[in-house]
């Protein structure tokens, strides 16, 4: 197990907090409305910093800042860490190869790597990205990034 400091969860809360509040500045507001857009979010972001800065105050833990646990160095350390690794890869490259090939590619490298056989994983990948596609590009309206396939399909 992986045990963190209790004062670098309050930093890490006041940073997210900081990074919520400041994702909010490029909202538009809403004519007529007594509240705009980011009225909401600034709130969450507010309380975030605030439980953060209670935490940090509070922690009675002066020992290291991260204790890592010998069992994390096994595969299933070597896979956690993978699935991280994979939605920092999907982040960076999603706007370039478009959102149905960064996602099948994920997906197939993940249940590849979980043990699962090519063959039937690159199916599963290609009708979960498809899916998903479907559920939030399409009926849900979200914009997705579009690439390579999305280009071909005349009807997105």
């Amino acid at each position: 197990m992986m045990k963190f400091n209790d004062r670098v969860i309050g930093i890490l809360a006041i940073l997210g907090g900081i990074a919520i509040i400041s994702g909010t500045f490029g909202f538009r507001e809403a004519p007529g409305q007594q509240f705009g857009s980011g009225f909401f979010p600034r709130i969450v972001g507010a309380a975030a910093m605030l439980a953060g800065l209670v935490q940090v105050l509070a922690a009675r833990d002066r020992g290291p800042w991260i204790r890592i646990a010998p069992e994390l160095r096994s595969r299933d350390a070597f896979l956690k860490l993978g699935v991280l690794a994979a939605v920092v890869f999907w982040l960076l490259t999603v706007q370039m190869l478009g959102f149905l090939l960064t996602t099948t590619l994920v997906a197939l490298v993940l249940s590849v790597a979980m043990g699962a056989r090519p063959l039937p994983a690159t199916g599963v990948a290609a009708g979960l990205a498809a899916l998903l596609w479907l559920v939030f590009g399409m009926v849900l309206r979200v914009p997705l990034p579009r690439g390579l396939i999305e280009g071909l399909m005349s009807w997105t």
